[in-house]
């Protein structure tokens, strides 16, 4: 298989701005800002931050190959003298077997949800606290989800921008899968392809992420983010607590899978919608007939929205720059944002200050 299309650094930081590569997780955060300037250290989160959560395990799983060929780029490319794949305790099992096949440096730290991640990750690989508010890079950390480094993946060897989404699906519906759905699909939509009689959405409660830290969406109205790693469906009339519940308290420690969170989560009924295992991803891109391509997919203000650059009424091809990112969108912190494509093949129906909508034809 032919190597990166490029392995100079600079270059590299410049291709994932270009390929619209944000953390496919969290905060949504420009993936390039990090490797301007590389560390001595790359952790994989493969924590699945939030319980029920199962679709980095599967994409590692299902794309072993390519995260070794990226990984291995990578750290030639930006001189990592590490690089590890970090995880939870309970997942110890299944991905210990990828780490004997493929060589990986694993690490984990102890199964427990709630804000932190990166820190508990750091600490688990190098011992070190990151303090304050720190960011990981502060004690020689850079670390990036599994399917942000898929899309590098797509982006160093195939020259793909970001398009696809892989997110878990899970609650009340027929069955809990991971899907791979074009960037934009309205929920409502994948919902459809899940299962669900979507005549009944006045009497569901719709979950952006998972129940320790998602946020309520309105279920006619919610599109895919770049970052969003879950749907999680529940009955209203069910679901009794507000979601502060579910957070980690000051002074408290957050709970524990093997000892708190089971105990509440069957309290409000969410237990049952935790046990699923699934080896297939269900790709849903060719059914999708409409998308709403937001032009900032981050929850900080420093990130700035994508300029667009096509008008209603153009015909687009999937992968097709849509919007381009601001001026000046590298080096400067003020100013970082990336590009967008089309995640289908049709006409731009609305161009808005805050998105684009695709229509398939």
């Amino acid at each position: 298989m032919a190597g990166p299309i490029t392995t100079n650094p600079k270059e590299v930081a410049h291709l994932f701005r270009d390929m619209g590569i944000v953390g496919a997780g969290g905060a949504g955060f420009p993936a390039y800002f990090k490797y301007l300037r590389p560390t001595p250290i790359l952790i994989v989160n493969c924590e699945e931050g939030e319980p029920g959560y199962e679709g980095d395990k599967l994409l590692l799983r299902t794309y072993t190959d390519q995260f070794k060929e990226v990984l291995d780029a990578l750290k030639s490319i930006f001189k990592f003298q590490r690089i590890v794949i970090g995880a939870k305790e309970k997942d110890k099992e299944m991905l210990d077997a990828l780490s004997k096949s493929h060589g990986f440096e694993m690490a984990y730290s102890p199964s427990t949800y709630g804000y932190g991640e990166e820190r508990w990750l750091t600490k688990a690989v190098t011992g070190k606290e990151i303090q304050g508010r720190d960011l990981p890079a502060s004690v020689g950390v850079t670390v990036s989800n599994v399917e942000t480094l898929y899309n590098m993946y797509l982006a160093l060897f195939r020259n793909k921008p970001v398009i696809d989404k892989y997110l878990n699906v899970y609650g009340e519906v027929t069955k809990p899968t991971v899907f791979c759905a074009p960037v934009g699909t309205f929920s409502i939509d994948l919902l459809c392809q899940a299962g669900i009689d979507t005549s009944r959405h006045h009497h569901l409660m719709l979950i952006d992420g998972g129940p320790m830290m998602g946020d309520l969406a309105d279920v006619s109205l919610h599109a895919l983010l770049k970052k969003t790693n879950g749907l999680l469906v529940v009955d209203k009339a069910k679901y009794v607590a507000d979601q502060v519940a579910f957070k980690e308290l000051p002074g408290q420690a957050p709970p524990t899978w093997e000892d708190t969170l089971p105990r509440i989560m069957e309290k409000l009924g969410l237990l049952k919608y935790l046990k699923w295992h699934p080896d297939t991803i269900h790709d849903v891109r060719d059914q999708i007939e409409r998308v709403r391509l937001y032009l900032n997919h981050a929850i900080t203000p420093i990130v700035k929205s994508s300029i667009p650059v096509v008008r209603a009424g153009d015909k687009v091809k999937r992968g097709q720059l849509v919007a381009k990112p601001i001026d000046g969108a590298i080096e400067d912190i003020k100013t970082l944002s990336v590009a967008l494509h089309a995640s289908l093949d049709g006409v731009v129906k609305e161009v808005t200050d805050t998105y684009i909508v695709l229509q398939k034809v």
